[in-house]
C-alpha cells in the first residue's frame, strides 16, 4: 500500500470520527444533532434522513428550529427526532418543529465526556487495526522479493510515524471535545 491510500484509510476513520462527535450534544445547539436522524416519511421508500427533508436552523444558541419542506412530515420528523438517541424533545407548532436544549447538569457532562473518550479509543483501536494489517502487507511484500529489507525498516518506519501522528491527532480531536462539554 502506498502512504497517501494509508493516509486517507486513516483520515475517512478521523473523519467519522469528527462526524460522530458532532452529535455529541454539549449544551448549544447545532444542526449534527438532528440533521442525519432517519425519518420513515414515505411508505414504500427508505427512510430520509432530517436534512433532506427540512430546513435546519438555530434561531437563538439553545434552540433548534425544523421547518419541513413537506408540512404533512412534522408529525413523523417529531416522533424521529423524540425516539432518536439524543434525548431531543421537539415541539411541533403548525408548520415548524422547535428543539430546545436545556443546559446540561454537570453529571450529564461527564457522562458526555465518557461518551466522547470511549468513541476516540474506538477510532484509536481502528488505527492500530490499519497499521498492523499494513505491517503484515510490507512483510508480506519483502517475504516475496517485491522490496528490499531495507526498504521494509524504512517503510515500516513511516508507518510508525503516520499512525503515530494521526492517533495524536484523535486525541486532540477528543480534548477539544471534551473542553467543549465541560464548558458551561
Amino acid at each position: 500500500m502506498k502512504l497517501h491510500e494509508l493516509r486517507e484509510k486513516i483520515d475517512r476513520q478521523i473523519k467519522h470520527l469528527s462526524e460522530e462527535l458532532a452529535t455529541v450534544r454539549s449544551g448549544r445547539a447545532t444542526s449534527a444533532l438532528v440533521e442525519n436522524i432517519k425519518v420513515d416519511a414515505y411508505e414504500g421508500s427508505a427512510p430520509l434522513t432530517v436534512k433532506e427533508l427540512a430546513t435546519i436552523s438555530i434561531s437563538e444558541p439553545t434552540i433548534i428550529t425544523i421547518k419541513p419542506w413537506d408540512v404533512t412530515l412534522s408529525s413523523k420528523i417529531e416522533k424521529a427526532i423524540r425516539v432518536s438517541p439524543g434525548g431531543l424533545n421537539p415541539v411541533v407548532f403548525d408548520d415548524l418543529i422547535r428543539i430546545n436544549l436545556p443546559p446540561l447538569s454537570q453529571e450529564r457532562r461527564q457522562e458526555m465526556a465518557k461518551v466522547v473518550k470511549s468513541k476516540a479509543e474506538a477510532t484509536k483501536v481502528e488505527l492500530r487495526q490499519i497499521r498492523q494489517d499494513e505491517m503484515r502487507s510490507i512483510d508480506e511484500m519483502e517475504k516475496n522479493g517485491v522490496i528490499s529489507e531495507d526498504d521494509r525498516f524504512s517503510l515500516r518506519e513511516e508507518v510508525e510515524k503516520t499512525v503515530k501522528e494521526k492517533t495524536e491527532e484523535v486525541e486532540k480531536i477528543a480534548r477539544e471535545k471534551e473542553a467543549e462539554l465541560m464548558k458551561v
